[in-house]
């Protein structure tokens, strides 16, 4: 049976996925086979494993960092806002139903019943449990609704570490406070506190380690340095809008609607030598990039609705008869088309939708959700990859949709479905324009594949008549056990390994 320990925090983004995701790495350095878990998750950043179950991002990161394979037990309970009231639910890797949040407590039983067989399935597996809480503890007014941290934490017998965000400012009302809220039986749950996100020398912060123990009565077991070199995904919120350097020679935009989803398809530019990668909202911050990327969508047609309020719509069509490269990726691709239609009201009232028509394409929305890992073979129809096109690419599909190219029109790639990693099926995916600057696919993940992201930004530098870069570049795997370890080394300077073990074995 496995032990475990929870990392909560005293508010949204305090940095319980990062170091729920930096415990994993050390545990796993200092030989315990370590689990990640969340029981309730709501990100519109998801992952597909390799049985066809969708995730949230935060636990495949943290599960990558302990150096095991994502399953769906690690995340039981996936949110995914389609607006301010409404979530599509999806239990153990598959859609249940869009719901109301009342409608969402009321099953209250039946999501308990999920979260104590997944993590009875864990812990069967596995030394150690790691939790990630979500929000704050504290929450008074849902205290009775809780899924995600004190209840969380009573199921699995796990102790809880509270983290705490300095760099916003507030830490001593935010720990004392939360504390406070809480219950006798919830509060003695607690066992150590974290300080996340300091700017300067944690040693400077003694006094404020002293004040925090003396009103919180608990030990705080470390100051966590604000790590500017860190570049792993976030889980549902874009920490800042610009990635690069002064010197870039390669300007990326992404369109950064309400409703983007998996924004982290691109975080594998946001290292790149001479890359700047940028999210924009509004028209006037468009510029002249070399690439634009319309990301993924959860509201594919309030979203496209969005571009053409926004003007950006027109910016799009006009760079693209400028000859500036385009992609689509899922719901953006779905976008480029001709026509997106909504026979069954998916996504709301508007059952018909004129896309940006770029490319020769037409898409009806359906029910039925594509969760598959997929290997991608290139069709040689994409010019800066054909002398490449004989790499295997991989990547995920996640989508609800059926697109149809134009009699005159060919694919881009040919996708083999994978289900629990045996191939299942073969079909067609991608369209591209005449000129061949627009292309679009339902591929997820696909930058990852250091190919094909170099073969784009080698593209990009050759269009504008600049010089190759033929200085060898880290792997995007690489890179990610880079980050890994950096945050590991962090941890282990700085935290209080000693006594945080304590607390996980003897509890």
């Amino acid at each position: 049976m496995a032990d475990s320990v929870m990392i909560q925090g005293t508010a949204s983004d305090a940095g319980k996925s990062i170091l729920a995701a930096a415990l994993c790495r050390v545990l796993v350095q200092d030989g315990y086979k370590t689990a990640p878990f969340k029981s309730q998750n709501m990100s519109l950043n998801s992952y597909i494993t390799k049985e066809g179950k969708e995730i949230a991002i935060a636990q495949t990161v943290q599960a990558e960092a302990a150096k095991v394979e994502a399953e769906v037990n690690m995340s039981p309970i996936l949110m995914k806002p389609i607006a301010d009231d409404m979530s599509q639910i999806i239990l153990k890797g598959r859609v249940f139903k869009n719901m109301r949040a009342a409608d969402y407590f009321a099953q209250k039983a039946k999501l308990i019943k999920i979260i104590r067989e997944a993590l009875a399935d864990l812990k069967l597996d596995y030394d150690l449990l790691v939790l990630e809480g979500g929000g704050n503890p504290a929450e008074v007014n849902l205290r009775d609704k809780d899924l995600v941290n004190m209840k969380a934490a009573e199921i699995a017998a796990a102790p809880v570490i509270l983290v705490a965000d300095i760099d916003k400012g507030g830490v001593f009302a935010s720990i004392v406070g939360t504390l406070d809220l809480l219950t006798e039986k919830e509060r003695k749950r607690v066992k150590g506190i974290i300080v996340n996100k300091f700017r300067g020398d944690p040693a400077a912060f003694k006094s404020g380690v002293e004040l925090i123990e003396k009103y919180s009565g608990k030990k705080v077991l470390g100051v966590m340095p604000y790590l500017e070199k860190l570049n792993l995904p976030s889980e549902d919120s874009l920490e800042q809008e610009i990635y690069g350097n002064q010197n870039y020679k390669i300007d990326i935009v992404v369109i950064a609607y309400p409703g983007m989803s998996n924004f982290t398809d691109f975080d594998y530019f946001k290292t790149a030598k001479d890359i700047q990668l940028r999210y924009v909202k509004r028209e006037i911050e468009l510029g002249d990039p070399d690439l634009i990327i319309l990301p993924g969508s959860k509201t594919t047609i309030s979203d496209l609705e969005f571009l053409y309020e926004s003007k950006l719509s027109g910016k799009i069509i006009e760079k693209a008869a400028q000859n500036t490269e385009i992609i689509g990726i899922c719901g953006g691709y779905q976008m480029l088309g001709q026509k997106i239609s909504d026979p069954d009201n998916l996504e709301g009232a508007r059952q018909n939708i004129k896309g940006l028509s770029l490319l020769k394409i037409s898409t009806v929305l359906e029910s039925q959700k594509i969760t598959r890992q997929v290997k991608v073979e290139s069709l040689n129809k994409l010019k800066f990859f054909k002398n490449s096109q004989n790499e295997i690419l991989r990547g995920y599909e996640i989508h609800q949709g059926k697109t149809i190219l134009a009699a005159d029109q060919k694919s881009l790639f040919k996708l083999k479905r994978q289900k629990l990693g045996k191939l299942e099926k073969t079909v067609h995916d991608g369209a591209v324009n005449d000129r061949g600057n627009v292309w679009g696919t339902y591929i997820h993940d696909i930058f990852k594949n250091d190919c094909f992201r170099k073969s784009i930004i080698n593209h990009l530098l050759t269009k504008k008549g600049l010089s190759l870069d033929s200085e060898p570049e880290k792997s995007a795997a690489e890179t990610r056990e880079d980050n890994y370890n950096y945050l590991a080394a962090e941890f282990r300077k700085y935290i209080d390994l000693e006594s945080l073990y304590k607390i996980i074995f003897n509890n």
